[in-house]
């Protein structure tokens, strides 16, 4: 088993290097200003105060929820910030997958490569965020771990495990739902009363939050991320909105047919376990909340193929058994080579569609990787604003920017980013006008830029993102003067 393991670390590795450097730049946006904040944490330790995103919530009594992940990060500071953030995105994605095929050999799945690649490749939209320097991978395998130490009763691993994902990051409250619906559950089937599978984790949560050192500031930060961020992200975040219908059905193709297959198999037995009880109910769960919102697809996508692989599982054995054909054909046996036959083409049958769904959505996630790397054409600007503008300027910009420009140069202040939703939350009638501005419907002469934000300097990129922020600029161009300016942006100087 131990070598089956590192031959499929290693083969995970290759394939998530492969998709990790198609482009030399990190993926996405985030990811630079996570590994910036780890780079500065090294140098100069905690971060007491976060005023590089002064128009948002950030900006006062700051405390990092997700301490843990900047503290995994700052070892791959040392192999320069995009360079570190490739590698990290890599092993932590690797961990996930390796962690997931474990988890499928320790309950006797059939086939758990086979399971582990159909994850790997079910989605192209999946694909993409796996490439991105974010604490997603290990959520998953801690939710993984979580399941594993239940089943096992380990309650004081649980505890553990518990203990790390509060200090990683907010989605803690998806461990705590496993549990409780796990405990739910053994009441129900087992008639069992096992308080520790509640007791270890609380302990676990609670050690988690005291021993933060942004206690107590981390309880009101998490609480603000958890029900008040969260809840309200998916009206200005792209990543949080629902999809349309069609968006929907053609992101999730694979998990509908994961799914419809899963509820045949459920109405045939005419029964249900604990364990499919279990797995049923969280991939409901998960389906219902990536209809509100997209990003709960990483989610959605492995507890669906989880549900699926443990229904299937008694199917497959019997098939790879030769009794499959016993049992649905009754006295009339199939001659031994024929069932080898047959079964031989389910195999290369399955490995082909299997094939065939890598390669589709490995080339749908070039094209999506293509058209979201631009940040890096930002570069000339970053480096004359870091030549040419002081200290602790004030830098109006667009939320996109800011990890980009943040990541280049933390010695100016930006107005917005990281979160749209905190600077709703920091002032929301300035928000609003601020959402007109890049939107190009607020319709007043009064130049709010400057009233709102008395910026020193405003930074526009040349992409769709920035038109009606450059518009904005344009109509009010009295009060501005350009002091840089290239092919991909502009950096102007207020009057």
């Amino acid at each position: 088993m131990n070598k089956k393991i590192i031959i499929i670390t290693i083969i995970f590795l290759i394939i998530l290097s492969i998709m990790q450097f198609t482009v030399p730049n990190i993926t996405g946006f985030d990811g630079y200003y996570h590994i910036k904040t780890a780079d500065i944490i090294k140098q100069e330790g905690f971060i007491k105060e976060f005023p590089w995103a002064n128009h948002t919530i950030l900006s006062d009594n700051y405390a990092d929820i997700q301490i843990l992940f900047r503290i995994l990060l700052m070892p791959f500071t040392f192999f320069g910030l995009t360079l570190g953030a490739k590698i990290a995105s890599i092993l932590f994605s690797t961990i996930a997958f390796v962690i997931f095929y474990w988890f499928l050999t320790e309950n006797k799945i059939k086939y758990a490569f086979f399971w582990s690649l159909l994850y790997l490749f079910t989605s192209a939209n999946l694909m993409n965020r796996f490439l991105l320097p974010r604490q997603m991978p290990l959520v998953i395998a801690l939710l993984i771990l979580t399941i594993y130490f239940l089943q096992r009763k380990k309650y004081l691993f649980l505890g553990i495990t518990s203990l790390i994902f509060v200090l990683l990051h907010s989605s803690f409250v998806f461990q705590l739902l496993i549990i409780i619906l796990f405990f739910v559950l053994e009441k129900i089937f087992s008639k069992k009363f096992e308080y520790r599978i509640l007791l270890y984790p609380s302990i676990g949560v609670i050690l988690g939050l005291v021993i933060n050192p942004y206690f107590p500031n981390n309880i009101f930060m998490l609480y603000t991320q958890i029900f008040k961020v969260n809840l309200i992200a998916n009206l200005f975040n792209f990543e949080w909105k629902p999809w349309t219908f069609f968006e929907f059905v053609k992101n999730n193709i694979l998990v509908l047919f994961y799914i419809s297959i899963s509820i045949l198999v459920l109405i045939k037995n005419k029964k249900i376990t604990k364990t499919q009880t279990f797995y049923f109910s969280l991939t409901l769960f998960f389906f219902f909340y990536t209809l509100i919102s997209r990003r709960m697809q990483e989610y959605l996508i492995p507890f669906s193929i989880l549900l699926t692989a443990f229904l299937l599982n008694n199917y497959i054995e019997r098939f790879d058994r030769n009794k499959f054909f016993n049992n649905y054909h009754g006295n009339r046996r199939f001659p031994g080579h024929r069932k080898s036959t047959i079964f031989a083409c389910f195999k290369i049958s399955a490995v082909l569609i299997l094939i065939i769904i890598a390669v589709t959505n490995l080339i749908l996630l070039r094209e999506d990787i293509k058209n979201n790397d631009f940040l890096y054409n930002f570069d000339n600007c970053a480096e004359w604003m870091k030549n040419n503008i002081p200290k602790n300027s004030l830098i109006f910009t667009n939320a996109y920017a800011f990890p980009y420009l943040f990541s280049k140069n933390s010695d100016l202040i930006y107005t917005h980013g990281i979160d749209l939703t905190y600077s709703y939350l920091y002032n929301p009638k300035e928000f609003e006008r601020y959402m007109e501005i890049l939107q190009g419907t607020l319709k007043d002469d009064t130049d709010y830029i400057i009233k709102d934000y008395n910026p020193d300097y405003v930074f526009s990129g040349k992409v769709k993102q920035d038109v009606q922020l450059f518009n904005y600029i344009t109509g009010h161009k009295e009060n501005y003067k350009a002091v840089y300016e290239d092919e991909w942006c502009a950096v102007l100087e207020v009057k």
